[in-house]
């Protein structure tokens, strides 16, 4: 029978959801702007070298949570914690981006009263946070991942 079969449903939606997340960002991203915009995004990205840097690290972190998924899905505890771990660079980045803590304007949030901007931070991890518990707190999913194999 195949591995999968035995994968606890916790898990299995948890990894379903991080690719889900990380492929209908692209796409409505696209949708938002277009092509020629997403074009437009990329050439004011590499405009200097933080920028190009952090453009890079981005693109890094989708296919390092992508990896993340596949490794979960395999019974790897150190594919929850490296995305736990993502996620926490992450909102890190974001607070001190959207605050103007740290230099380039892109991948912030433009709002000038700070609880509103912790709010809209906090909307748009709310996914990522609930993927988490999946894969964190029923005892379907602890047990799924602390098993010798």
């Amino acid at each position: 029978m195949s591995r999968l079969a035995f994968i606890p449903v916790p898990v299995m939606v948890g990894a379903t959801a991080i690719i889900a997340t990380r492929l209908l960002g692209f796409l409505l991203l696209f949708d938002e702007l277009g092509l020629a915009g997403v074009g437009d995004f990329v050439r004011a990205s590499t405009e200097n070298w933080i920028n190009t840097l952090l453009l890079l690290c981005s693109l890094l972190i989708i296919l390092l949570e992508a990896h993340c998924a596949y490794a979960v899905m395999r019974a790897r505890n150190w594919g929850r914690w490296l995305y736990l771990g993502c996620q926490l660079v992450v909102v890190l980045y974001m607070v001190l981006a959207s605050c103007e803590w740290f230099g380039p304007k892109i991948f912030r949030i433009e709002n000038a009263d700070p609880v509103a901007a912790a709010n809209q931070l906090m909307m748009q991890k709310l996914p990522d946070a609930l993927v988490l518990l999946l894969l964190f707190l029923p005892p379907s999913s602890r047990r799924f991942f602390t098993r010798r194999r």
